[in-house]
C-alpha cells in the first residue's frame, strides 16, 4: 500500500471577504416587477430539504416597474466559495465570478451561493451526491422563483434560468441537467464527463488530491464529510478502489448519456488542454452527448484550466491551480471569454440571435481555429517506438532541479556564434524524463491538434510488482534542451502488459524543427505517492499516433449556428 498523501496546506490561504448584511425577502409569484428596482447586492441564507441553510449572495439588476429579467444561478469549485461582492477574490480572479458579475451589470438576475460545506454554508461535502449537492440547486432555484421579482419567462412560460460554474460546479450544472428541467443554458467550466478522469487507470492524481484536500480542509472548516468516508478515501493511498471508482461513474453524466437519457438544457462546454486535472476529452464527451440527445451544444477549446504551480507546471500566470484564456479565438471570431458566455445567455434566455460559434480551438492566446462539428483529429500518423528502457523512478526524479540547468544552458548556447542545437541527444536517464522523438517538424505552419493514441507494452525487471511508468505526448523545440509535456498531462501505466488507449489531447504549434514524440517519467509530481520507489528497469516498446496537421487543413472559418 502507498502511503497517506498529506495536505500541502502551505500553498493554501483562506481570503476574508466581506459583503452587506443578510437580507430577508417576502415571498413573491411576480413575473413582473411592480415597482423599480434599483442595482445591488445583498447576503441571503436557502434552506435546503434537510434544513441545512445554503449562503448566497443575490444580485439584482436595475429593473423598471413592468421589467423581467433572466436569472443567472452561479456557484464555485471544489473547495471554493461564493463571490460575496463584485470586487471580491472570486468575482475579479476567477471565470466564473467574472462573468456572474457580467451578468449583473447586464441586467441579469444572479444568484451565487456556497455549495454544502464550503464557505458559509451549513452541511458537509457529499461529493456531488444527488440526494444532496444536486438537490440543493433545486432548491436554490425554488428559492429564487418564489423570492426574486421579476424572473424572465420564455415562451412556453418556463423561467429562463442560466447557470455557470467550474470544476465541482461544472460536474454539478450537467448532472442537474438530467435531473432539473427548469434550467436552459448551462455554462460548465473545466467540468468532468466521468469524474474517474481524475484517476486515470485507476492512478488518484495525488498532487491534485494534496491540494483539493488542503482546499477542503481550510474552507469546510476541516469537516470534508464523505472524503473521508469509504469508499472515498481509498483514493489516499494513490489507487481508488472499484467502489470508488463505480461512484464516480454514477455521480457523473456520462452514467445518463451511456443510458440514453436526455439532458433538459443547453450547454456551452469550455475545457483546457492543459487542464491537468480533467483533460479536454471530458468536455467533447459532455458535448457528443448533448449533441446525439438532440440539444444544442457547442465547445470551447482553450489553452489552460486546472494548472498546478511551478514546478509541476510551467507559470502560466498570478493566480494558483485554475487558469483560463481570456479570450477566444475561433477563425475570424475573437471575443473576451466573459462577452462569449453573456452572448450565450442573451441568446438562449433573451431571444437575441446567435453569435457564439459551434467549435473553437485557442491554439494561442491570440489565435484559435474553428473546427467543423465533428472536431479535433483521432489518432494520426502512426510510429513505431522502439524497446526503450527507463529506470524507475529515476527518470524524471529530479527534473525540477535540471530545469535551472537547461534553461541557462540553452540561453548560453543561442549566444554562441553558429550555435545549432538540433541534432542534440534526447533526454533521458538519471533525473530526466527520458524522451524518444518521433517526428521533426518540416515548417512553421504545422499544429499539433488532436487525441494522440498509444499501443504501447510495458516490461520489466521486477518480478510480479507493478511497474508504473508515465507517459505523454513531448515536444523538443528546436535549439533547446529541455522536453515539455505537450498537454501537461500524464498517463500513468501501473502495470506490466499492453495499453492501447488515448492520451490526453493536444493543442500546440510547431515551428520549423521542433521535434515530437513520446515522453516517459518514472517519477512525476502530478503523481508524487504514485511512483516505485525501489529502483528498477522498465522497458517500453509499440506504437503512437500523433494528430499533426497543417492549419491550411482545417477550417478557418466559423461554423456559426444560424
Amino acid at each position: 500500500m502507498r502511503p497517506l498523501f498529506m495536505s500541502i496546506a502551505l500553498f493554501l490561504g483562506a481570503f476574508a471577504i466581506t459583503g452587506c448584511a443578510t437580507t430577508s425577502l417576502p415571498k413573491t409569484n411576480d413575473r413582473l416587477t411592480t415597482q423599480a428596482l434599483e442595482a445591488d447586492y445583498y447576503q441571503v441564507r436557502i434552506p435546503t430539504r434537510d434544513g441545512k441553510k445554503l449562503a448566497a449572495t443575490v444580485y439584482q439588476p436595475a429593473l423598471q416597474s413592468g421589467q423581467s429579467a433572466p436569472l443567472v444561478i452561479a456557484t464555485h469549485g471544489f473547495g471554493g466559495f461564493r463571490a460575496k461582492r463584485p470586487l471580491s477574490v472570486y468575482g475579479k480572479a476567477i471565470l466564473t465570478g467574472e462573468a456572474a458579475i457580467a451578468a449583473w451589470k447586464a441586467g441579469y438576475w444572479v444568484v451565487f451561493y456556497d455549495q454544502r460545506g464550503w464557505g458559509q454554508s451549513q452541511g458537509r461535502v457529499h461529493m456531488m451526491d444527488p440526494d444532496y449537492e444536486v438537490a440543493d440547486l433545486s432548491q436554490v432555484i425554488d428559492w429564487s422563483l418564489a423570492h426574486l421579482p421579476g424572473v424572465k419567462r420564455l415562451e412556453d412560460g418556463s423561467p429562463a434560468i442560466g447557470m455557470i460554474g467550474e470544476s465541482y460546479g461544472a460536474g454539478l450544472q450537467t448532472l442537474a441537467a438530467f435531473t432539473e428541467p427548469r434550467l436552459k443554458a448551462l455554462v460548465p467550466l473545466t467540468g468532468w464527463d466521468d469524474m474517474n478522469s481524475i484517476a486515470p487507470n485507476g492512478e488518484f492524481r495525488t498532487a491534485w488530491g494534496a491540494v483539493l484536500l488542503g482546499f477542503g480542509g481550510i474552507n469546510s472548516g476541516f469537516d470534508i464529510g464523505e472524503m473521508f468516508a469509504d469508499p472515498w478515501r481509498s483514493a489516499f493511498d494513490g489507487t481508488v478502489s472499484r467502489d470508488m471508482q463505480a461512484l464516480m461513474y454514477e455521480r457523473s453524466a456520462a452514467s445518463y448519456c451511456d443510458q440514453g437519457k436526455a439532458p433538459h438544457a443547453d450547454a456551452l462546454f469550455i475545457q483546457g488542454f492543459s487542464d491537468s486535472l480533467f483533460p479536454f476529452q471530458q468536455a467533447e464527451k459532455n458535448y457528443d452527448c448533448w449533441q446525439a440527445q438532440g440539444r444544442d451544444a457547442r465547445i470551447i477549446g482553450m489553452e489552460s484550466g486546472h494548472v498546478m504551480p511551478w514546478p509541476i507546471q510551467k507559470w502560466r500566470g498570478w493566480v494558483p491551480f485554475y487558469q483560463t484564456d481570456d479570450m477566444v479565438h475561433c477563425g475570424d471570431y475573437s471575443e473576451t471569454t466573459v462577452d462569449t458566455i453573456i452572448n450565450w445567455w442573451d441568446e438562449k434566455l433573451r431571444g437575441e440571435d446567435a453569435t457564439v460559434p459551434q467549435y473553437c480551438i485557442n491554439v494561442t492566446r491570440d489565435r484559435g481555429i474553428a473546427m467543423e462539428e465533428n472536431g479535433i483529429l483521432d489518432g494520426g500518423s502512426r510510429y513505431a517506438l522502439s524497446p526503450t528502457r527507463v529506470t524507475i523512478p529515476l527518470a524524471g526524479a529530479f527534473e525540477w532541479l535540471m530545469a535551472g540547468f537547461d534553461i541557462g544552458g540553452d540561453m548560453f548556447r543561442a549566444m554562441w556564434p553558429g550555435a545549432d542545437l538540433r541534432e542534440l541527444e534526447p533526454n533521458g536517464g538519471f533525473g530526466r524524463p527520458k524522451f524518444v522523438p518521433l517526428y521533426v517538424a518540416r515548417g512553421d505552419d504545422e499544429v499539433l491538434l488532436g487525441k494522440p493514441r498509444i499501443a504501447l507494452s510495458l516490461a520489466g525487471t521486477s518480478g510480479g510488482k507493478s511497474m508504473p511508468v508515465f507517459v505523454g505526448v513531448g515536444i523538443q523545440h528546436a535549439n533547446r534542451r529541455r522536453v515539455h509535456v505537450a498537454s501537461e498531462q500524464l498517463t500513468p501505466l501501473p502495470e506490466k502488459g499492453i495499453h492501447n488507449m488515448e492520451l490526453p489531447a493536444v493543442s500546440q504549434p510547431l515551428k520549423g524543427g521542433d521535434r515530437v514524440g513520446l515522453v516517459i517519467y518514472g517519477f512525476t509530481t502530478q503523481f508524487p505517492l504514485n511512483s516505485a520507489f525501489l529502483a528498477r528497469n522498465a522497458t517500453v516498446k509499440g506504437d503512437i499516433w500523433l494528430p499533426l496537421t497543417r492549419e491550411e487543413a482545417i477550417s478557418l472559418t466559423p461554423e456559426r449556428p444560424f
